[in-house]
């Protein structure tokens, strides 16, 4: 089946903007603690700051996804009910309808999950593949969410206090990083709801021309 270590445009440009947004909050970490100055920076040759620090961006991005689709794929599914929190619930109930009729399509000898074997199907099969415009906006939010979540529980520690605007802080890009998570659901069930619709369309229409 398609090769899971394919590196598609889209990979690229979300594990670009995962790796900017991690530089750069890092980058403020250290600004803030006085670790290094904006003329340290200034100083430096822009060219190598450009080329060096691309393939710095790309490279951390590239490490980061994995590690947050781990961590949000364990804090969504314990202790508690994620779909149900955010009021995924009834829009599950339709992608598992979606999913039983995708599942007629596909030979009875063909074991494992539905919804790997339609996508590995369409990135074979179909000259348009809809769903990867979704794929990668749920991989960014995603990232996002962890990033967020990694800075919120991090900072009292960082800056070594308690007081109330470090709470604020903690707080905001705690709410902020929900918001994400949020959004990174949104844009799951789409590529789900896309990828069964796709694969059932394609097969329905390659039956009738047969």
């Amino acid at each position: 089946m398609f090769e899971k270590t394919k590196l598609s445009l889209w990979d690229f440009f979300v594990s670009t903007l995962s790796g900017f947004a991690i530089v750069l909050s890092v980058l403020v970490h250290c600004l803030f603690k006085g670790l290094i100055t904006w003329e340290i920076i200034l100083d430096s040759s822009a060219a190598l700051i450009a080329f060096a620090g691309f393939l710095i961006i790309l490279l951390l991005g590239l490490l980061f996804e994995p590690l947050a689709n781990y961590a949000t794929k364990i804090l969504t599914t314990c202790p508690y009910n994620y779909p149900e929190l955010f009021g995924f619930k009834t829009w599950d109930g339709k992608i598992k309808s979606f999913e039983k009729i995708a599942r007629t399509y596909i030979p009875e000898e063909i074991e494992g999950e539905t919804y790997q074997y339609c996508k590995n199907w369409l990135q074979q099969n179909a000259s348009d593949v809809f769903y990867m415009s979704f794929l990668a906006k749920y991989g960014f939010y995603r990232s996002m969410f962890f990033l967020l979540l990694l800075n919120a529980i991090c900072i009292p520690f960082i800056y070594q206090s308690v007081c109330i605007k470090i709470i604020i802080l903690s707080s905001f890009l705690l709410v902020l990083a929900l918001v994400y998570l949020h959004r990174s659901g949104d844009f799951h069930r789409h590529m789900n709801t896309t990828v069964y619709m796709q694969f059932i369309s394609l097969l329905n229409t390659k039956n009738k021309n047969n």
